[in-house]
């Protein structure tokens, strides 16, 4: 007998299943614990507006923040992430209570930020290392923003998991690319232009700064 089969006939079939996922959803949105995360000034900038009485991201149920990611069920990542600290990363990431969501803020954490040009230290989006549920672009994002991805996880989450296929989430629609245009021809324009400022001529470099003066030379 089938995981489908079994659930039907122990909980009365699809429309009490239905319910009971509106229910868990409800409770998981509204009651999200976030993990302290945070590795540079996105955390400080932002993270602690948030948290102050200007803001108060209590009225949105998600100020239970846990320094345990055993307690923990929201990631928000705040700030740059080095090839370094992303293994650490995604081991706090794993060790996350199931249904487990991501929140990412700020340009360094979503694109690498000004670090990707001439540096082989900072990832060019986190992406690569965690899925990422919810993107809050800004330098640094403004309180307001990181409720506005609050709220749209929230709406994800209410609309989401159901008892039969958990962990299959319907992403939200931030906006709509323009007709013809297609993310690989975004991430294409990106690549031309980090190569294109991936080599550097040192030599002419200093000659255009003018330093030193040739009278010290």
């Amino acid at each position: 007998m089938g995981v489908e089969k079994s659930a039907d006939q122990a909980l009365g079939g699809n429309y009490l299943l239905t319910r009971v996922d509106q229910v868990l959803n409800m409770a998981r949105a509204n009651s999200l614990w976030p993990l302290t995360f945070g590795t540079s000034c996105c955390a400080i900038e932002m993270m602690m507006a948030t948290g102050a009485p200007r803001h108060d991201i209590a009225r949105f149920g998600a100020e239970v923040a846990r320094p345990s990611p055993r307690q923990a069920d929201l990631l928000i990542i705040a700030g740059t992430i080095v090839k370094r600290m992303a293994p650490r990363l995604r081991t706090l990431y794993e060790q996350m209570a199931e249904p487990r969501y991501v929140i990412a803020t700020g340009a360094c954490t979503i694109s690498g930020g000004p670090f990707i040009y001439n540096s082989y230290t900072t990832l060019r989006g986190v992406e690569d290392v965690l899925p990422v549920d919810v993107f809050v672009p800004g330098c640094p994002p403004r309180p307001e923003g990181l409720f506005y991805g609050l709220l749209t996880l929230q709406r994800m989450i209410k609309s989401g998991e159901t008892l039969r296929q958990p962990g299959v989430r319907r992403k939200p629609v931030m906006s709509a690319l323009p007709p013809g245009i297609s993310m690989d021809d975004i991430r294409s324009e990106m690549e031309s232009l980090l190569e294109a400022d991936s080599e550097v001529d040192v030599e002419a470099r200093r000659r255009q700064l003018g330093w030193p003066s040739s009278t010290n030379t």
